[in-house]
């Protein structure tokens, strides 16, 4: 496994120690032998036990090798993504590129006017939910559902290094990772909400792992795959939709309260190490009038996100039709609400640079019936419609 730039032993240890554990289950469920594995687990036991990570990591390393061999469930396609850097075709994007997005399960970039559209990923198609890339311009990060059925269950976290042409995992040893978006700091840091995966003893005795009994939390972790930290606790709620701010103080995320009467959804604000959490606004029940989405201004003073408008439908010829949600802007005390899209549409998952706000808009109340990506003024003048065939798409960080 090559080493993670700025890793020190220890956190490279820990780290391939969590992916070891992640994936020695599915391998043995599939048809691996654990008598095969067991003398170099108990070597590394001992190594482990002796602070020794130097002795312990050469045996890490043969452990991965081996439980990354392909037996049956251990090839299914919600297995945790190898952290190894594997080698795939990859294109640079030109400096004009301001716009990031994903289409046809391939991710592509383009600039604000919807043109010169440039293919970054090549190889593997996979069905993809949110890209960001980072602020300097070297490396893209995605959620994908590794076994789309599943939905967010198997929801999980790749890198793409657009310099070196290789792809990796992301905290493999999560249930799920990067439940309603991903985004990254000027510190090379990526935000995101997951489940964690827990060891526990079945009856038989073997090893397996599932989620935590606490819903989605905060968390970040490096590019590189370190300094994971979890910046929500709460097991009262479930944390999604993460955003950072531009200057990388403060992150907001939407929180969902399961228990009746307590079921509603809330729009929160915290310091980007967890410390001062605030409620901004209190929303309403799960996709009756919810709220989801949040980003920071600018000069951290407000917040836009969407809510959802019951009063209108959309695509009603499909029994999974969404109702219109609304992008509305308010300032970080509460105060100042205010609309800024028409109702009607889906108006979702907006990101705001500058004065501009970029969203996904969809929408059968025109003909044709439009859906795609859309930028309109911060203060919900001059909409304009970018590409039909892009999906959820963020600003790339400009070049300053």
């Amino acid at each position: 496994m090559a080493p993670a730039p700025n890793e020190t032993v220890v956190e490279r240890v820990q780290r391939k120690a969590k992916e070891f554990q992640a994936r020695a289950p599915l391998w043995a469920n599939g048809g691996g032998d654990p008598n095969r594995i067991r003398p170099l687990a108990e070597q590394l036991d001992v190594h482990l036990k002796a602070e020794d990570p130097e002795k312990a990591e050469p045996i890490l390393d043969e452990l991965l090798e081996i439980v990354s061999e392909t037996h049956g469930i251990a090839s299914a396609p919600d297995q945790p993504m190898s952290t190894t850097p594997k080698s795939i075709r990859l294109s640079k994007f030109p400096n004009s590129a301001e716009i990031v997005f994903h289409h046809n399960e391939f991710i592509y970039v383009m600039d604000s006017n919807g043109e010169n559209i440039t293919q970054l990923t090549f190889d593997r198609g996979r069905h993809l939910e949110h890209v960001a890339v980072s602020y300097d311009r070297k490396r893209v990060v995605a959620k994908y559902f590794a076994n789309p059925s599943q939905g967010h269950r198997s929801s999980r976290l790749v890198l793409f290094d657009l310099e070196q042409g290789t792809e990796r995992g992301l905290v493999p040893f999560f249930q799920m990772a990067g439940n309603g978006g991903v985004e990254w700091d000027r510190d090379g840091f990526i935000y995101f909400a997951g489940v964690e995966r827990e060891p526990f003893k079945n009856p038989r005795g073997r090893d397996q792992f599932i989620a935590n009994a606490a819903a989605n939390d905060v968390y970040k972790v490096k590019y590189d795959g370190s300094g994971l930290k979890r910046l929500t606790r709460t097991n009262e709620r479930g944390e999604a939709d993460v955003s950072v701010s531009e200057d990388g103080t403060m992150v907001s995320y939407m929180a969902t309260y399961i228990d009746p009467p307590n079921d509603y959804t809330g729009i929160w604000v915290n310091s980007s190490d967890g410390d001062d959490p605030v409620l901004v606004y209190k929303g309403g029940k799960m996709k009756v009038s919810s709220v989801h989405d949040p980003e920071l201004s600018p000069d951290n003073s407000e917040v836009i996100f969407s809510k959802v408008n019951p009063a209108f439908k959309n695509f009603s010829s499909d029994p999974n039709a969404d109702t219109a949600h609304d992008l509305y802007r308010v300032r970080l005390d509460g105060s100042g609400l205010k609309r800024i899209t028409e109702p009607g549409p889906i108006s979702v998952i907006p990101d705001w640079v500058d004065d501009r706000v970029l969203f996904l808009l969809l929408t059968d109340r025109e003909r044709p019936p439009y859906q795609g990506i859309a930028v309109l003024n911060s203060d919900g003048t001059e909409l304009r419609r970018i590409n039909s065939n892009a999906n959820i798409a963020k600003w790339i960080p400009p070049m300053r």
